[in-house]
Protein backbone atom coordinates (compact mmCIF):
# COMPACT_ATOMS: atom_id res chain seq x y z
CA UNK A 1 0.00 0.00 0.00
CA UNK A 2 2.99 2.23 1.07
CA UNK A 3 4.24 1.46 -2.79
CA UNK A 4 1.08 3.11 -4.42
CA UNK A 5 0.98 5.63 -2.02
CA UNK A 6 4.50 6.74 -2.91
CA UNK A 7 3.23 6.17 -7.31
CA UNK A 8 0.18 8.16 -6.90
CA UNK A 9 2.79 11.10 -5.07
CA UNK A 10 5.13 11.29 -7.52
CA UNK A 11 2.57 11.37 -10.32
CA UNK A 12 0.53 14.28 -9.13
CA UNK A 13 3.88 16.08 -8.37
CA UNK A 14 5.03 15.14 -11.95
CA UNK A 15 1.55 16.06 -13.96
CA UNK A 16 1.75 19.95 -11.32
CA UNK A 17 5.07 20.58 -11.87
CA UNK A 18 4.98 19.65 -16.05
CA UNK A 19 1.88 21.52 -16.16
CA UNK A 20 3.69 24.39 -14.50
CA UNK A 21 6.60 24.30 -16.81
CA UNK A 22 4.56 24.03 -19.58
CA UNK A 23 2.50 27.39 -18.49
CA UNK A 24 5.52 29.14 -18.18
CA UNK A 25 6.79 28.27 -21.31
CA UNK A 26 3.55 28.93 -22.94
CA UNK A 27 3.82 32.48 -21.36
CA UNK A 28 7.54 33.23 -22.12
CA UNK A 29 6.31 31.73 -26.01
CA UNK A 30 3.85 34.50 -26.21
CA UNK A 31 5.57 36.96 -24.86
CA UNK A 32 8.26 36.47 -27.40
CA UNK A 33 5.60 36.33 -30.27
CA UNK A 34 4.20 39.69 -29.45
CA UNK A 35 7.57 41.48 -28.86
CA UNK A 36 9.22 39.75 -32.05
CA UNK A 37 5.94 41.03 -33.87
CA UNK A 38 6.14 44.47 -32.23
CA UNK A 39 9.58 45.48 -33.36
CA UNK A 40 9.45 43.19 -36.57
CA UNK A 41 8.67 46.31 -38.07
CA UNK A 42 8.21 50.10 -37.75
CA UNK A 43 4.51 50.58 -36.17
CA UNK A 44 1.64 52.06 -37.88
CA UNK A 45 2.13 55.14 -35.67
CA UNK A 46 5.49 55.55 -36.38
CA UNK A 47 5.05 55.54 -40.36
CA UNK A 48 2.05 57.78 -40.11
CA UNK A 49 4.15 59.98 -38.25
CA UNK A 50 7.20 59.94 -40.70
CA UNK A 51 5.27 60.44 -43.55
CA UNK A 52 3.38 63.38 -41.66
CA UNK A 53 7.49 64.85 -41.48
CA UNK A 54 8.18 64.11 -44.72
CA UNK A 55 5.44 66.17 -45.95
CA UNK A 56 6.34 69.92 -46.60
CA UNK A 57 4.02 72.50 -48.26
CA UNK A 58 5.71 75.92 -50.58
CA UNK A 59 4.77 79.81 -50.39
CA UNK A 60 2.40 79.23 -53.22
CA UNK A 61 0.61 76.35 -50.80
CA UNK A 62 1.34 73.37 -53.01
CA UNK A 63 2.35 70.19 -51.42
CA UNK A 64 5.42 68.10 -51.70
CA UNK A 65 6.14 64.93 -50.36
CA UNK A 66 9.98 64.03 -50.37
CA UNK A 67 11.47 61.07 -51.50
CA UNK A 68 11.77 58.76 -47.96
CA UNK A 69 8.02 59.61 -47.39
CA UNK A 70 7.64 58.31 -51.25
CA UNK A 71 9.69 55.10 -49.78
CA UNK A 72 7.84 54.86 -46.88
CA UNK A 73 4.13 54.40 -48.46
CA UNK A 74 5.75 52.47 -51.50
CA UNK A 75 7.39 49.78 -49.24
CA UNK A 76 3.68 49.24 -47.14
CA UNK A 77 2.50 49.63 -49.91
CA UNK A 78 0.31 52.34 -48.38
CA UNK A 79 -1.44 55.22 -49.85
CA UNK A 80 -1.95 59.22 -47.99
CA UNK A 81 -4.01 62.30 -48.05
CA UNK A 82 -4.44 65.44 -45.89
CA UNK A 83 -7.92 66.89 -44.62
CA UNK A 84 -8.08 70.59 -44.18
CA UNK A 85 -10.44 72.37 -41.36
CA UNK A 86 -13.13 71.82 -43.94
CA UNK A 87 -12.69 68.39 -44.17
CA UNK A 88 -11.55 68.88 -47.86
CA UNK A 89 -8.72 66.59 -49.30
CA UNK A 90 -5.68 69.13 -50.03
CA UNK A 91 -3.34 66.85 -50.59
CA UNK A 92 -2.90 63.00 -51.62
CA UNK A 93 -0.55 60.07 -52.78
CA UNK A 94 -1.49 57.27 -54.16
CA UNK A 95 -5.08 57.22 -52.97
CA UNK A 96 -7.71 55.04 -54.65
CA UNK A 97 -10.88 55.79 -56.60
CA UNK A 98 -13.10 54.46 -54.17
CA UNK A 99 -11.49 56.62 -51.26
CA UNK A 100 -14.24 60.32 -51.05
CA UNK A 101 -12.33 63.61 -51.36
CA UNK A 102 -14.58 65.17 -48.48
CA UNK A 103 -15.47 64.21 -44.74
CA UNK A 104 -17.89 65.21 -42.32
CA UNK A 105 -16.70 65.32 -38.19
CA UNK A 106 -18.45 62.21 -37.91
CA UNK A 107 -17.04 60.34 -40.81
CA UNK A 108 -13.33 61.53 -39.33
CA UNK A 109 -14.18 60.56 -35.96
CA UNK A 110 -15.54 57.04 -37.13
CA UNK A 111 -12.67 56.36 -39.16
CA UNK A 112 -9.87 57.31 -36.94
CA UNK A 113 -10.60 54.90 -34.78
CA UNK A 114 -11.51 51.88 -37.23
CA UNK A 115 -11.24 52.01 -40.92
CA UNK A 116 -11.77 53.92 -43.75
CA UNK A 117 -13.60 52.08 -47.22
CA UNK A 118 -12.56 48.64 -45.19
CA UNK A 119 -8.39 50.45 -45.41
CA UNK A 120 -7.01 50.30 -41.91
CA UNK A 121 -5.87 53.94 -41.59
CA UNK A 122 -4.13 56.03 -38.93
CA UNK A 123 -4.30 59.89 -38.35
CA UNK A 124 -1.53 62.42 -37.56
CA UNK A 125 -2.28 65.78 -36.72
CA UNK A 126 -0.78 68.63 -38.47
CA UNK A 127 -0.74 72.27 -37.92
CA UNK A 128 -2.74 72.69 -41.76
CA UNK A 129 -4.95 69.96 -41.35
CA UNK A 130 -4.80 66.06 -40.63
CA UNK A 131 -3.00 63.82 -42.38
CA UNK A 132 -4.55 59.75 -43.22
CA UNK A 133 -2.43 56.78 -44.00
CA UNK A 134 -4.20 54.47 -45.33
CA UNK A 135 -2.70 50.84 -45.71
CA UNK A 136 -3.98 47.76 -47.79
CA UNK A 137 -7.22 45.82 -46.88
CA UNK A 138 -6.81 43.37 -44.32
CA UNK A 139 -3.22 43.72 -43.43
CA UNK A 140 -4.31 45.46 -39.81
CA UNK A 141 -6.72 44.55 -37.26
CA UNK A 142 -8.21 47.45 -35.08
CA UNK A 143 -9.67 47.34 -31.77
CA UNK A 144 -10.96 49.27 -29.45
CA UNK A 145 -11.30 47.69 -25.38
CA UNK A 146 -12.64 49.45 -22.62
CA UNK A 147 -11.83 48.02 -19.34
CA UNK A 148 -13.23 49.46 -15.99
CA UNK A 149 -10.48 51.55 -13.96
CA UNK A 150 -11.28 48.99 -11.01
CA UNK A 151 -11.38 45.87 -12.71
CA UNK A 152 -7.78 46.87 -13.87
CA UNK A 153 -6.58 47.02 -10.62
CA UNK A 154 -7.46 43.74 -9.41
CA UNK A 155 -6.27 42.07 -11.91
CA UNK A 156 -3.21 41.21 -10.61
CA UNK A 157 -5.49 39.51 -8.46
CA UNK A 158 -7.58 38.03 -10.53
CA UNK A 159 -4.60 36.35 -12.57
CA UNK A 160 -2.84 34.87 -8.87
CA UNK A 161 -6.50 33.51 -8.61
CA UNK A 162 -6.58 31.75 -12.56
CA UNK A 163 -2.78 30.33 -11.35
CA UNK A 164 -4.53 29.06 -8.26
CA UNK A 165 -7.30 27.28 -10.15
CA UNK A 166 -5.07 26.32 -12.88
CA UNK A 167 -3.22 24.35 -10.46
CA UNK A 168 -6.27 22.79 -8.26
CA UNK A 169 -7.80 21.91 -11.73
CA UNK A 170 -4.02 19.93 -13.08
CA UNK A 171 -4.14 18.46 -9.15
CA UNK A 172 -7.61 17.31 -9.75
CA UNK A 173 -7.15 15.96 -13.33
CA UNK A 174 -3.64 14.34 -12.38
CA UNK A 175 -4.98 12.26 -9.07
CA UNK A 176 -8.45 11.04 -11.03
CA UNK A 177 -6.04 10.18 -13.91
CA UNK A 178 -3.29 8.59 -10.93
CA UNK A 179 -6.29 6.90 -9.27
CA UNK A 180 -7.27 5.48 -12.20
CA UNK A 181 -3.84 4.02 -13.07
CA UNK A 182 -3.38 2.92 -9.55
CA UNK A 183 -6.44 0.79 -9.82
CA UNK A 184 -4.73 -0.94 -13.07
CA UNK A 185 -0.97 -1.29 -11.37
CA UNK A 186 -2.68 -2.82 -7.77
CA UNK A 187 -2.83 -6.20 -9.07
CA UNK A 188 0.25 -6.08 -11.10
CA UNK A 189 2.41 -4.85 -7.43
CA UNK A 190 0.35 -7.17 -5.52
CA UNK A 191 1.12 -10.32 -8.00
CA UNK A 192 4.94 -9.31 -7.83
CA UNK A 193 5.21 -9.49 -4.39
CA UNK A 194 2.90 -12.49 -4.13
CA UNK A 195 6.00 -13.80 -7.05
CA UNK A 196 8.53 -13.15 -4.46
CA UNK A 197 7.00 -15.13 -1.70
CA UNK A 198 7.02 -17.75 -3.84
CA UNK A 199 2.96 -18.05 -3.94
CA UNK A 200 0.73 -18.57 -7.51
CA UNK A 201 -0.23 -15.46 -8.96
CA UNK A 202 -3.10 -15.16 -11.73
CA UNK A 203 -3.65 -11.83 -12.72
CA UNK A 204 -6.53 -10.56 -14.19
CA UNK A 205 -5.55 -9.72 -17.77
CA UNK A 206 -7.44 -6.49 -19.33
CA UNK A 207 -6.54 -2.74 -19.73
CA UNK A 208 -3.29 -0.71 -21.12
CA UNK A 209 -1.31 -3.16 -18.84
CA UNK A 210 -2.67 -6.53 -20.28
CA UNK A 211 0.85 -7.61 -21.84
CA UNK A 212 2.01 -6.98 -18.45
CA UNK A 213 -0.26 -8.99 -16.75
CA UNK A 214 0.56 -12.05 -19.31
CA UNK A 215 4.37 -11.71 -18.56
CA UNK A 216 3.39 -12.32 -14.80
CA UNK A 217 0.96 -14.89 -15.02
CA UNK A 218 3.20 -16.83 -17.42
CA UNK A 219 6.26 -16.18 -14.95
CA UNK A 220 4.17 -17.48 -11.83
CA UNK A 221 3.07 -20.34 -13.89
CA UNK A 222 6.82 -21.71 -14.45
CA UNK A 223 8.09 -20.71 -11.49
CA UNK A 224 5.60 -22.81 -9.68
CA UNK A 225 6.76 -25.81 -12.48
CA UNK A 226 9.76 -25.47 -11.75
CA UNK A 227 9.04 -25.09 -7.30
CA UNK A 228 7.31 -28.04 -7.42
CA UNK A 229 10.14 -30.06 -9.97
CA UNK A 230 12.35 -29.08 -7.55
CA UNK A 231 10.22 -30.01 -4.58
CA UNK A 232 9.71 -33.22 -5.97
CA UNK A 233 13.53 -33.77 -6.59
CA UNK A 234 14.84 -32.84 -3.09
CA UNK A 235 11.75 -34.99 -1.49
CA UNK A 236 13.31 -37.56 -3.78
CA UNK A 237 16.82 -37.35 -2.86
CA UNK A 238 16.16 -36.85 0.83
CA UNK A 239 13.59 -40.39 0.89
CA UNK A 240 16.81 -41.47 -1.31
CA UNK A 241 19.64 -40.63 1.81
CA UNK A 242 16.90 -41.88 4.34
CA UNK A 243 16.45 -45.27 2.48
CA UNK A 244 20.10 -46.02 1.90
CA UNK A 245 20.47 -45.17 5.67
CA UNK A 246 18.16 -47.51 6.95
CA UNK A 247 19.68 -50.28 4.95
CA UNK A 248 23.26 -49.04 5.92
CA UNK A 249 22.22 -49.28 9.83
CA UNK A 250 21.15 -53.08 9.78
CA UNK A 251 24.16 -54.96 8.43
CA UNK A 252 26.61 -51.80 10.34
CA UNK A 253 24.53 -52.81 14.08
CA UNK A 254 25.79 -56.48 13.09
CA UNK A 255 29.52 -55.45 12.43
CA UNK A 256 29.38 -53.04 15.38
CA UNK A 257 27.99 -56.43 17.28
CA UNK A 258 30.41 -58.86 16.15
CA UNK A 259 33.33 -56.61 16.96
CA UNK A 260 32.10 -55.51 20.10
CA UNK A 261 31.62 -59.71 21.20
CA UNK A 262 35.15 -60.28 19.58
CA UNK A 263 36.73 -57.55 21.59
CA UNK A 264 35.54 -59.56 24.71
CA UNK A 265 36.20 -62.93 23.91
CA UNK A 266 39.41 -64.22 26.07
CA UNK A 267 40.86 -67.07 23.65
CA UNK A 268 41.45 -64.13 21.35
CA UNK A 269 45.30 -62.28 21.21
CA UNK A 270 45.88 -59.32 22.19
CA UNK A 271 46.38 -57.85 18.28
CA UNK A 272 42.94 -59.35 17.32
CA UNK A 273 41.49 -57.31 20.11
CA UNK A 274 42.63 -54.49 19.09
CA UNK A 275 41.68 -55.07 15.20
CA UNK A 276 37.96 -56.04 16.66
CA UNK A 277 38.55 -52.18 18.54
CA UNK A 278 39.40 -50.90 15.31
CA UNK A 279 36.33 -52.18 13.41
CA UNK A 280 34.57 -51.04 16.01
CA UNK A 281 35.20 -47.55 16.43
CA UNK A 282 35.53 -47.09 12.63
CA UNK A 283 31.95 -48.34 12.80
CA UNK A 284 30.44 -45.92 15.01
CA UNK A 285 32.30 -43.52 13.33
CA UNK A 286 30.35 -44.82 9.84
CA UNK A 287 26.82 -44.73 11.97
CA UNK A 288 27.69 -41.16 13.47
CA UNK A 289 27.91 -40.22 9.39
CA UNK A 290 25.18 -41.50 8.15
CA UNK A 291 23.28 -39.96 11.15
CA UNK A 292 24.50 -36.49 10.59
CA UNK A 293 23.79 -36.94 6.46
CA UNK A 294 20.36 -38.13 7.52
CA UNK A 295 19.44 -35.15 9.24
CA UNK A 296 21.47 -32.74 7.28
CA UNK A 297 19.39 -33.86 4.32
CA UNK A 298 16.00 -33.48 6.06
CA UNK A 299 17.37 -29.98 7.60
CA UNK A 300 18.30 -29.02 4.39
CA UNK A 301 15.11 -30.07 2.56
CA UNK A 302 12.42 -28.09 5.50
CA UNK A 303 11.93 -32.50 5.87
CA UNK A 304 12.42 -32.61 9.36
CA UNK A 305 10.12 -32.76 12.01
CA UNK A 306 10.30 -30.33 14.94
CA UNK A 307 9.30 -30.87 18.69
CA UNK A 308 8.81 -27.74 19.29
CA UNK A 309 8.69 -26.71 23.27
CA UNK A 310 9.74 -24.26 25.59
CA UNK A 311 13.51 -24.80 26.94
CA UNK A 312 15.60 -23.50 29.28
CA UNK A 313 19.22 -22.66 28.24
CA UNK A 314 21.18 -23.37 31.34
CA UNK A 315 19.97 -26.57 31.60
CA UNK A 316 20.53 -27.52 28.62
CA UNK A 317 24.30 -26.36 28.74
CA UNK A 318 24.69 -28.11 32.13
CA UNK A 319 23.60 -31.40 30.57
CA UNK A 320 25.86 -31.47 28.04
CA UNK A 321 29.01 -30.85 30.15
CA UNK A 322 27.72 -33.01 32.56
CA UNK A 323 27.40 -35.76 29.66
CA UNK A 324 30.68 -35.07 27.92
CA UNK A 325 32.56 -35.50 31.97
CA UNK A 326 30.62 -38.66 32.87
CA UNK A 327 31.60 -39.98 29.39
CA UNK A 328 35.32 -39.69 30.71
CA UNK A 329 36.07 -36.74 29.01
CA UNK A 330 40.04 -36.44 28.36
CA UNK A 331 41.90 -34.51 30.83
CA UNK A 332 43.42 -32.41 27.74
CA UNK A 333 39.87 -30.49 27.08
CA UNK A 334 38.93 -29.02 30.49
CA UNK A 335 35.74 -28.08 30.04
CA UNK A 336 33.95 -24.96 31.93
CA UNK A 337 30.65 -23.53 32.34
CA UNK A 338 29.74 -19.64 32.29
CA UNK A 339 26.06 -18.60 32.62
CA UNK A 340 25.39 -14.63 32.64
CA UNK A 341 21.37 -15.31 32.77
CA UNK A 342 19.81 -18.47 34.48
CA UNK A 343 16.14 -17.28 32.70
CA UNK A 344 16.96 -17.23 29.46
CA UNK A 345 14.32 -20.02 27.43
CA UNK A 346 14.09 -20.43 23.59
CA UNK A 347 11.18 -22.73 21.79
CA UNK A 348 13.10 -25.24 20.33
CA UNK A 349 13.76 -29.21 19.85
CA UNK A 350 15.72 -30.45 22.49
CA UNK A 351 17.11 -33.37 20.89
CA UNK A 352 18.19 -31.00 17.93
CA UNK A 353 19.50 -28.08 19.98
CA UNK A 354 21.41 -30.61 22.15
CA UNK A 355 22.70 -32.14 18.96
CA UNK A 356 23.93 -28.82 17.61
CA UNK A 357 25.98 -28.16 21.13
CA UNK A 358 27.49 -31.53 21.27
CA UNK A 359 29.00 -31.12 17.67
CA UNK A 360 30.37 -28.22 18.41
CA UNK A 361 31.93 -29.22 21.71
CA UNK A 362 33.18 -31.95 19.59
CA UNK A 363 34.78 -30.11 16.52
CA UNK A 364 36.82 -28.32 19.35
CA UNK A 365 38.01 -31.57 20.74
CA UNK A 366 38.63 -33.38 17.01
CA UNK A 367 40.41 -30.60 15.62
CA UNK A 368 42.78 -29.78 18.75
CA UNK A 369 44.47 -33.13 19.46
CA UNK A 370 47.10 -31.98 21.63
CA UNK A 371 44.21 -30.40 23.87
CA UNK A 372 42.61 -26.86 24.60
CA UNK A 373 40.33 -25.40 26.84
CA UNK A 374 36.71 -25.51 26.01
CA UNK A 375 34.39 -23.13 27.50
CA UNK A 376 30.02 -23.03 27.69
CA UNK A 377 28.63 -19.63 28.03
CA UNK A 378 25.21 -18.63 27.86
CA UNK A 379 23.88 -15.07 27.75
CA UNK A 380 21.62 -12.42 26.19
CA UNK A 381 22.62 -10.18 23.35
CA UNK A 382 21.63 -6.53 24.45
CA UNK A 383 21.36 -5.30 20.61
CA UNK A 384 19.31 -7.86 18.98
CA UNK A 385 17.63 -9.29 22.11
CA UNK A 386 18.87 -12.67 20.91
CA UNK A 387 19.67 -15.52 23.46
CA UNK A 388 23.54 -16.56 22.93
CA UNK A 389 24.91 -20.00 23.54
CA UNK A 390 28.53 -20.05 23.24
CA UNK A 391 31.28 -22.47 22.81
CA UNK A 392 35.01 -20.94 22.72
CA UNK A 393 38.33 -23.44 22.97
CA UNK A 394 41.94 -21.53 22.99
CA UNK A 395 43.19 -24.20 20.37
CA UNK A 396 44.23 -24.26 16.64
CA UNK A 397 41.13 -22.25 15.35
CA UNK A 398 40.13 -21.45 11.76
CA UNK A 399 41.70 -19.20 9.09
CA UNK A 400 38.96 -16.23 9.07
CA UNK A 401 39.26 -16.52 5.55
CA UNK A 402 37.47 -20.49 5.76
CA UNK A 403 35.18 -19.28 8.37
CA UNK A 404 32.22 -18.73 6.27
CA UNK A 405 33.12 -21.65 3.81
CA UNK A 406 33.26 -24.43 6.39
CA UNK A 407 29.68 -23.77 7.13
CA UNK A 408 28.80 -24.82 3.37
CA UNK A 409 27.69 -28.64 2.86
CA UNK A 410 31.10 -30.62 1.45
CA UNK A 411 31.39 -31.10 -2.32
CA UNK A 412 29.20 -28.87 -3.34
CA UNK A 413 29.56 -25.61 -5.22
CA UNK A 414 28.99 -23.35 -2.57
CA UNK A 415 32.00 -24.01 -0.81
CA UNK A 416 35.27 -23.59 -2.03
CA UNK A 417 37.88 -25.78 -0.26
CA UNK A 418 37.08 -29.87 0.74
CA UNK A 419 37.18 -29.96 4.44
CA UNK A 420 40.48 -31.46 5.53
CA UNK A 421 39.47 -33.24 8.53
CA UNK A 422 36.33 -35.88 9.01
CA UNK A 423 33.16 -35.36 6.98
CA UNK A 424 32.72 -32.16 6.97
CA UNK A 425 28.79 -32.31 8.13
CA UNK A 426 29.26 -30.75 11.67
CA UNK A 427 29.67 -27.27 11.24
CA UNK A 428 26.70 -27.25 8.47
CA UNK A 429 24.62 -29.63 10.33
CA UNK A 430 24.93 -27.28 13.23
CA UNK A 431 23.99 -24.23 10.55
CA UNK A 432 21.35 -25.45 9.83
CA UNK A 433 19.66 -26.17 12.92
CA UNK A 434 20.36 -23.03 14.09
CA UNK A 435 18.24 -21.91 10.99
CA UNK A 436 15.27 -24.25 11.45
CA UNK A 437 14.84 -22.56 15.12
CA UNK A 438 15.13 -19.05 13.13
CA UNK A 439 18.26 -18.36 14.71
CA UNK A 440 21.95 -18.29 13.17
CA UNK A 441 25.33 -19.63 13.80
CA UNK A 442 28.57 -17.20 13.86
CA UNK A 443 31.86 -18.22 13.76
CA UNK A 444 34.75 -16.04 15.07
CA UNK A 445 38.50 -16.41 15.98
CA UNK A 446 39.34 -15.59 19.56
CA UNK A 447 41.96 -12.54 19.98
CA UNK A 448 44.06 -15.48 21.58
CA UNK A 449 43.44 -18.07 19.15
CA UNK A 450 41.04 -20.72 18.63
CA UNK A 451 37.23 -21.18 17.46
CA UNK A 452 34.84 -19.09 19.06
CA UNK A 453 31.01 -20.88 17.70
CA UNK A 454 28.08 -18.82 18.51
CA UNK A 455 24.58 -20.02 17.97
CA UNK A 456 21.90 -17.13 18.11
CA UNK A 457 18.08 -18.08 18.79
CA UNK A 458 14.52 -16.17 19.78
CA UNK A 459 14.76 -15.47 23.33
CA UNK A 460 10.91 -16.37 24.18
CA UNK A 461 9.47 -14.25 26.40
Amino acid sequence: MDGLVRILRRFVGSTILVSVVLLLFNLVLLGSLIFKEIHEGPSPSAVVKQVAGSLSKSEQGEYTLQSKGMEILAEHQAWAMLLNQEGGVQWSERLPAEIPLTYSVTDVAKFSRYYLKEYPVYVWEREDGLLVLGYPKNTYGKYQFDFLADWLKSLPVRIVLLLICNVALALLISLLIGTRVIRSIRPLIDGIHALAKGESVQVETKGIFNDLSESINSTSHMLQEKNDALKARDEARSNWISGISHDIRTPLSMILGYASELEEQADLTTEQKQQASIIRRQGERLRSLVSDLNLVSMLEYEMQPLQMRSIRLPVLARQVVSDFLNNGLDERYPISLNVQDESLYVQGDERLLYRAVTNLVQNSIRHNPEGCAIELMIKREVQSGYAQFIVSDDGKGIPEEDLLDVLVLPYTAGRIRPPRHGHGLGLPMVSRIAQAHRGKLLLQCNSQGGLRAVLELPVVV
